[in-house]
This record gives C-alpha cells, sequence and structure tokens, in this order.
C-alpha cells in the first residue's frame, strides 16, 4: 500500500536532483574556475615538461625513468590539489556567504545535494584530467607508461578522498571567500611542492624525502608514479591517504556549517 507513494517520492528526488546538477554545471560552465585551474593547468604543465623532456631524452638520475615518466602522477595532483582544496571550497564558502545554501533547504532538495553535485562535478573534471594526462603523455611525448590497473584506480580513489577531503575541511573552517581564495591559493602552491612540481619526489633524499612522502600531495604522487609503472605501491603511501582521508573528512563533517 506505501510502496507507491514511496517510489514516487523517491523518482521526485532523483528528480530534482538532477535538476540541481543540470544547474550546477550550467554554472560552471560560465564561471569556469574548475576547468581553468584543475584541467587547464595540468594540460599546460604537461606541454611544458613534456617539450623538456624531448629537450633532455634519456633517463632522469639513477632512475629508469624520463622527464615525462617522473610527472606524470605529479601532473594528475596537482589537477586533484587545485579542484579539491581551491575550486571546491572556494564555491561552498561563496554558496554559504550568499545565503544560497539557508535558501537551498526550504526547497525539497536539501542542502547536501548541493553539496553532492559540487563533488560530482569537480570528480568529473578530475577524471578528465587524468585521461589527458595519461593520453597526451603517451601518445604526444611517448611516455612509456605500464599501468599495474588494480594499484592505479586504487591510488587514484584514495588520492581523490583525501584531497577532496581536505578541501572540505577548509570550507567548512573559514568564514569567507576572501579568506578561502588565500588559504586555498597558499594551501596548493604548499601541496603543489610536495608533490614534486620543482623536483619529483624520486630524486629528493634526507629529511625532505620524508616529510614529501608522509605529506597527502606526496603520498598521493608517489603512490601513483609507482602503479603507472606496474609496480605495487608503498604501504605507507596507501596508508597515509587513508590516515589523511579519515581525519579531514571527520574534521570537516564535524564542523561543516550551512549558514
Amino acid at each position: 500500500m506505501t510502496s507507491a507513494p514511496s517510489e514516487s517520492a523517491q523518482t521526485k528526488s532523483r528528480g530534482h536532483f538532477s535538476e540541481l546538477l543540470k544547474v550546477e554545471a550550467k554554472l560552471a560552465l560560465r564561471e569556469p574556475l574548475g576547468l581553468g585551474v584543475g584541467v587547464g593547468l595540468p594540460i599546460i604543465l604537461l606541454l611544458v615538461f613534456g617539450f623538456i623532456g624531448k629537450a633532455q631524452p634519456g633517463n632522469v638520475g639513477n632512475t629508469s625513468l624520463t622527464v615525462i615518466d617522473l610527472y606524470v602522477p605529479t601532473l594528475m595532483v596537482i589537477g586533484f590539489v587545485y579542484l579539491g582544496t581551491f575550486v571546491l571550497p572556494y564555491t561552498m564558502v561563496g554558496y554559504r556567504e550568499i545565503g544560497w545554501l539557508r535558501r537551498v533547504s526550504t526547497t525539497p532538495v536539501p542542502p547536501s545535494r548541493l553539496l553532492a553535485a559540487q563533488l560530482i562535478l569537480n570528480l568529473v573534471l578530475a577524471v578528465a584530467t587524468i585521461l589527458i594526462v595519461i593520453f597526451g603523455s603517451e601518445i604526444i611525448f611517448g611516455a612509456q607508461l605500464s599501468v599495474n590497473i588494480p594499484f592505479f584506480i586504487l591510488s587514484i580513489i584514495l588520492s581523490i578522498a583525501e584531497i577532496f577531503s581536505l578541501g572540505l575541511l577548509v570550507a567548512a573552517l573559514v568564514p569567507s571567500q576572501t579568506v578561502a581564495r588565500f588559504l586555498s591559493g597558499l594551501l596548493a602552491f604548499l601541496l603543489m611542492f610536495l608533490s614534486g612540481l620543482w623536483t619529483p619526489p624520486a630524486l629528493v633524499g634526507g629529511p625532505l624525502a620524508t616529510i614529501i612522502n608522509y605529506s597527502p600531495s606526496g603520498a598521493a604522487a608517489q603512490a601513483l608514479l609507482d602503479s603507472a609503472f606496474s609496480s605495487a605501491p608503498p604501504y605507507t603511501a596507501i596508508v597515509t591517504m587513508v590516515v589523511y582521508g579519515l581525519v579531514f573528512a571527520f574534521i570537516a563533517i564535524r564542523y561543516f556549517r550551512w549558514e
């Protein structure tokens, strides 16, 4: 007797969420911060390091990898960093600041669906970044990837989960878009360094190597590098990403404010 109304309510809920997702996608295209930074920056860096690799062929240091090989995981992580710690919190804090989250709560769509829509859109952009970096590095610049698919997928999931959780933590704690822009920019710059943009982690030694390997972006870059070349990532990188993801998510959920 009650199954039909329940199914109807679920159908309406899915319909509302679908419409919300379409609206958020249109807004993202009108103000393409995610496309420009989260996808555009890795493409630019891919071209830069790809041409550097062509100008300096051969293996780098004591590794069996070329310049472009070493930078493939770093470029993917940089895309995740800007989408997760810059675009996502900047957008969500802006919505809270203008009262959009509060207004959404008065509609049939709960505010959590707005957050879900933002996560889905940024996840789509992250997948686009992955595909562009992988196929661009292989087809255009001759990267010799031999991906260990199960470990590579696991590394991607954990990388995105920990970095996006960090972005939600920022969105939970900062009071305004002005603060979010400053803090997110500073955080993104730090994570870019730790991911190996200036010096690949494989070429770093000493205390700095330890700092990089146990940082969110450094652990992600290490796991992706190993799994991109048919190896199992070190368990320390996997555990590091899991711990960061759980801690960041717990704090974000605990302190996130809709108003």
